[in-house]
């Protein structure tokens, strides 16, 4: 039975404990696209979408235990390079219904197997911890940096700064050519205003005028540092290149000491999408301790022989099959690299809507994992359990009092 929702307070309560949470969508043409949820703030939602409108209307929607929560909103302003703030009008839910079929492994590529499997959660944990191989490679990559350029830095820990927490909601690198000049500023990279306000709250001095900064990521998607440079003159396009060659070669580096625990199962494929997969785990301790209903994965899916990609998920159904589990997974934001690759495995069009699960497939997997699990969507709030603070702590103090989490 669909529902609507039109009083404020519970429309901010269903974006609070949902969007940013769960895979958000917006609605373009009649077709659905990932879309960037970068903050609630003064009881509006800041999106980066590079999508383009003919109104100022706009609908996001989720989908979460068999419902789908189509907000509308209405866009009360933005910088006209793709971040937008929208203040919502009203929420529907309806059952949710899968809008692209999945693909039965045996039609297109027998022995794609998923691996490496990490629970988001272990990975900020994992560089909360002091540990020889991860120092001595950062003291030789600073080293090498402060010898090429004197005034940098390389940002390292469990839990995020401003600087790094912010440059992941925007899902940009920070290249400042001149602070003083604003037509410098490229919408390729971190808002420049947005900038100002970081270098008004920092320490550096203000003889500088030009900064380059470059996360440092696990697989391309978790946030685990940054390399910063300043410099007094403008730093080139060149420069930024070689910067951030250099993050990824201290992030190659880093994940090569094993330091981050993934697991050593291998796991059959069964359906593939573009919005989401399903594969068939093994009882292990790894089992247990990385896969959770609800909770966010990385793994490598391994399409075939020489051709790999890095997928963030986050597990919508456990299936238990008598001697293994099946997982279901949904998609999450994927980079827009391994989006590519899949499309060309998959042989689909770029605007394919993501695969949702159906209420009949979320009823079969609750009533698999146990009763506990289910939920009435009416009582939405705090059920998604999600191991950080979706909007960096840039929500509003009266809807939450939460310290940030490391994020996932």
């Amino acid at each position: 039975m669909d529902k609507e929702i039109k009083d404020p307070e519970g429309i901010l309560k269903v974006i609070t404990a949902l969007f940013g949470k769960l895979p958000a969508y917006i609605i373009n043409s009649e077709k659905e696209y990932p879309v960037k949820i970068i903050a609630l703030k003064n009881k509006a939602l800041i999106i980066n979408t590079n999508l383009k409108f003919p109104s100022r209307d706009r609908i996001l929607t989720v989908v979460h235990n068999g419902s789908k929560f189509l907000a509308h909103f209405i866009v009360a302003g933005g910088d006209g390079n793709g971040i937008e703030i929208l203040t919502p009008v009203k929420i529907q839910i309806t059952p949710a219904s899968r809008q692209s079929s999945r693909v039965d492994t045996s039609q297109i590529q027998s022995g794609m197997v998923v691996s490496n499997i990490i629970n988001v959660n272990d990975v900020s944990k994992a560089i909360g911890f002091d540990d020889k191989k991860v120092d001595a490679i950062l003291l030789a990559y600073r080293a090498k940096l402060t010898k090429a350029f004197p005034l940098s830095s390389i940002f390292f820990a469990g839990r995020m700064d401003n600087r790094l927490r912010l440059m992941h909601h925007y899902d940009k690198d920070i290249f400042i050519i001149d602070r003083k000049e604003k037509s410098s500023a490229s919408a390729d990279f971190f808002p420049f205003d947005e900038y100002l306000r970081i270098f008004d709250s920092s320490k550096i001095p203000d003889t500088y005028t030009s900064e380059i900064c470059v996360p440092i990521k696990y697989k391309g998607y978790v946030h685990l540092g940054y390399v910063q440079v300043l410099s007094e003159k403008p730093l080139d396009f060149e420069i930024y290149k070689q910067i951030q060659t250099f993050a990824n070669a201290v992030s190659r580096d880093i994940i090569s000491t094993g330091v981050f625990q993934e697991s050593r199962d291998v796991c059959q494929v069964m359906d593939l999408s573009m919005g989401g997969i399903s594969f068939i785990h093994a009882p292990s301790r790894s089992f247990s301790r990385s896969v959770t209903l609800n909770g966010t994965i990385l793994f490598d899916l391994n399409l075939e022989s020489g051709k790999r990609v890095t997928i963030r998920g986050i597990i919508k159904n456990i299936r238990n099959q008598e001697t293994n589990f099946r997982v279901g997974c949904q998609f999450y934001n994927l980079t827009e690299k391994d989006v590519e690759v899949l499309e060309a495995f998959l042989n689909v069009e770029k605007e394919e809507s993501p695969a949702v699960e159906t209420p009949m497939e979320a009823q079969e997997s609750n009533a698999d994992i146990g009763d506990e699990n289910k939920e009435d969507t009416s009582s939405v709030i705090g059920t998604v359990d999600e191991p950080d603070d979706p909007f960096g702590g840039a929500m509003d103090s009266e809807l939450t009092s939460e310290e940030p989490s490391p994020e996932s």
